[in-house]
């Protein structure tokens, strides 16, 4: 998967999938749906204030005929109705203009949520100029503590996520700020206790490695001369970081710094779920959309 327009033909190729937004009267999310439904990727599903929603998509030029519009005002009753509606007849959830606190409540509801009994996690999907393919990476977004065990189902839900997208062995690196195993750093303690369930058989479906400095996850010649030799080192698929702050901080460096483009979603739940920041743009959006469009087909 060398770029999001693969990801966008991939999707288109699929077929068009029921997408349900709560809180839909949300400017960059509706331009982001204008995109999606213009390409034939989705059938909108829209729950929040029907006379925000009817301003914002005329603002944008978004034909709502074809639409499914639920009037729900209200955030906690928006976020309930949305939920439902992806459970009955949906295919995936996407956030709209509510904060990912509220959003995630709703989700992680015991009863009437989108749990499951395996955890949640974010996936950050990245198209960054100068590397050879799409980089995906967690987690940013859902888990704050990273023990032994929340690491090893962070990763199975990368490899059940990239597998949908056609990446049968996944190459995941587990990144830290060394490539010494320091009792220090759980995360590179970690990053070699699961290394090994890895090479014994015991953590299956994809090739994992560490713990690696970020420059030797993505560039063979960085490898080379620390002298790592590894079929991931250089070519990994998705990377572990090793806490919630580093990944959202160094994915929201690369998007304003370095000209990446992204996409992100939480893997884990009964449906896929596009969860991304206000202050992302269309773009972002349309490619988050194809990334649940292709993750809903499974």
């Amino acid at each position: 998967m060398k770029s999001f327009e693969a990801l966008i033909r991939l999707a288109r190729a699929r077929g068009s999938r029921r997408c349900v937004v709560v809180k839909a009267e949300d400017e960059a999310a509706l331009e982001g749906i204008k995109l999606a439904q213009d390409l034939g990727l989705i059938t909108p599903v829209l729950v929040g204030d029907k006379h925000g929603i009817a301003g914002i998509a005329k603002k944008v030029g978004l034909d709502t005929t074809p639409c499914e519009i639920h009037h729900e005002p209200e955030e906690n009753q928006a976020i309930i109705k949305a939920i439902a509606l992806v459970k009955e007849q949906g295919d995936f959830l996407m956030k709209g203009m509510l904060s990912t606190s509220a959003f995630l409540k709703g989700v992680m509801h015991r009863e009437t949520g989108l749990r499951q009994e395996t955890i949640l996690s974010h996936i950050a999907a990245l198209e960054i100029p100068g590397y050879h393919k799409l980089l995906f990476m967690s987690d940013g977004g859902m888990n704050p503590r990273l023990n032994l065990e929340t690491r090893i189902e962070i990763i199975r839900n990368a490899i059940d996520t990239l597998r949908l997208l056609g990446i049968e062995q996944p190459k995941i690196a587990l990144v830290a700020a060394s490539e010494m195993i320091n009792p220090d750093m759980p995360e590179t303690v970690d990053a070699a206790k699961i290394a090994e369930l890895n090479r014994t058989g015991r953590l299956a479906g994809a090739v994992i490695d560490g713990p690696f400095g970020f420059d030797v996850a993505v560039s063979k010649k960085a490898a080379s001369t620390k002298k790592i030799d590894s079929t991931v080192a250089g070519d990994a698929d998705f990377i572990l970081m090793p806490n919630i702050s580093a990944a959202n901080i160094w994915a929201k460096g690369l998007m304003y710094f370095c000209r990446t483009r992204a996409a992100g979603m939480v893997a884990g739940a009964l449906r896929p779920i596009i969860m991304l920041s206000r202050a992302d743009d269309p773009q972002t959006k349309l490619n988050s959309i194809a990334l649940g469009v292709v993750i809903a087909h499974r």
